[in-house]
């Protein structure tokens, strides 16, 4: 079962997760057991982050309007953010993997596979450093006025997705650069290899700067 998961395997699997420059053993056996083919993470630790950041992003707003806003204004949940958290991340780590698994495997034709479990469970488990912000979120809205200060206050904002867009996309990017780069020596093509880590950087860009827009602003 896709879900079935030892926990000593999980919290094996969420310590490799946390550093972002750890890569898969290239033994066979140490891979299998460092990742393997499980949704169990995926599903879990997206779950967490999404309601983590519903509860950041609704908590700032309420927290900047019951310190810096005015008496007279009161606050309206806003409910579609958790729709659009599920959307946006459960899609990203989902759809992102099936189409590099897709494109490698059925235009490019990798003679060795690119799984696509193990990939998303990758992706899924990468999103515990996404987590951490939240609560930084929470914090320097507290601390800066979104009313007088709100230029520093989006500057910091940026600065700290930015930072967490950079290692999570490094994340995910290390851990898959070795099979997609054993590939493409295969197939004697270094410009593939690039190309392929190039757009998956440019796709991490993309989804980042939407995370900033859905889930940092008040």
């Amino acid at each position: 079962s896709y879900f079935d998961l030892d926990s000593d395997v999980f919290y094996t699997k969420l310590q490799k997760a946390l550093n972002p420059i750890s890569k898969i053993d290239d033994s066979t056996n140490n891979e299998a057991r460092q990742f393997p083919n499980e949704l169990y993470g995926f599903a879990w630790i997206t779950g967490t982050l999404i309601f983590l950041m519903f509860v950041s992003s609704t908590g700032s707003k309420l927290l900047s309007q019951w310190l810096h806003g005015s008496d007279d204004t009161s606050y309206t949940y806003d409910f579609e953010l958790l729709i659009k958290a599920i959307s946006l991340f459960y899609g990203y780590n989902f759809l992102v993997p099936v189409l590099l698994y897709v494109v490698t495997t059925y235009y490019y034709k990798f003679p060795h596979v690119i799984q696509l479990v193990q990939t998303i469970s990758i992706f899924g488990y990468t999103n515990v450093l996404w987590i951490p912000i939240t609560l930084v979120n929470l914090i320097i809205v507290v601390l800066i006025s979104n009313n007088t200060h709100g230029y520093v206050l989006n500057i910091l904002e940026w600065l700290i997705v930015a930072a967490n867009g950079l290692i999570t996309g490094l994340s995910n990017i290390v851990k898959l650069s070795p099979i997609i780069k054993k590939n493409c020596d295969d197939l004697a093509s270094d410009k593939l290899y690039y190309g392929i880590i190039g757009v998956m950087a440019i796709v991490h860009l993309g989804f980042t700067v939407v995370v900033k827009f859905s889930f940092f602003g008040v």
